[in-house]
């Protein structure tokens, strides 16, 4: 199933399935028992929101060769925290507040949490995860030059586009993933490149961190073709993964 959030003209968000161009509305809890009901419209019609509202986005960073400070004998992965309040749908507007800095796009994979229990095994693991969903760790450079994994750089309005849908059938074991900027591809990687898989990493995490239903792990952003690319005001960026879908954003600098 390709789970989707939507919102009417009049305001109503329901979750609803894909099936091929149109959307039909889903009564219930998809975590749970849900019932597929009416078609509501073609998928192009409606406004696709983020296909869930998680209580936090945790991120990988160095997770493909390539990337800097990329090595073959890191001991654990290395993550950060991005607010619920930066996550936002396809086709979102993002404004970069800080126009004085350069910002750019990450196209990643994101795993969605169904029910992952402390401490769990790697086989609760791939039991409880929900499913895939594409997302975009935007990040703005931090002032003073200081680690760009800082709050600054990483959790401002927005910057966590997430979408289009959720696939609750997917296979992650070896899709492409691109970062595409105004039809230029400048990132590329596969998933199955990435130093620490999705399980191992979410096997970890339940050791020290509670992973709540519709969380999302954004799994490592792959390496730049030719160097770093920064978005410019007006810029239409896409994270790609094979088989999975497309997550197109516009960018807008300091026009809040």
């Amino acid at each position: 199933m390709k789970l989707v959030r939507y919102r009417l003209n009049d305001g109503t968000i329901s979750f609803g399935c894909v099936e091929k161009n149109y959307i039909k509305h889903l009564v219930g809890d998809p975590l749970g028992n849900y019932t597929i009901k009416h078609k509501v419209g073609d998928i192009n019609d409606l406004k696709l929101l983020a296909p869930c509202q998680p209580s936090k986005v945790i991120a990988l960073a160095i997770n493909f060769p390539g990337i800097d400070g990329y090595h073959d004998n890191m001991k654990e992965p290395l993550v950060f925290i991005k607010p619920n309040t930066s996550v936002c749908g396809p086709e979102e507007v993002i404004i970069n507040p800080f126009s004085e800095l350069p910002m750019w796009g990450e196209a990643e994979l994101a795993v969605v949490i169904k029910n992952i229990p402390h401490n769990a095994t790697h086989q609760e693991v791939i039991n409880g995860i929900y499913g895939f969903t594409i997302g975009n760790d935007v990040t703005v450079e931090n002032i003073e030059k200081r680690d760009h994994h800082l709050a600054r750089s990483k959790c401002p309005d927005n910057f966590c586009p997430i979408g289009p849908w959720i696939d609750t059938e997917f296979d992650s074991s070896d899709c492409l993933i691109e970062a595409v900027q105004n039809d230029e591809v400048i990132r590329r990687g596969r998933s199955s490149e990435q130093f620490w898989k999705w399980p191992e990493i979410l096997t970890w995490l339940s050791t020290w961190i509670t992973l709540n239903p519709w969380d999302i792990v954004l799994t490592g952003n792959p390496p730049d073709i030719g160097g770093l690319k920064y978005i410019k005001h007006e810029d239409v960026f896409s994270a790609n993964i094979e088989g999975l879908g497309e997550l197109k954003n516009t960018f807008l600098i300091g026009m809040n």
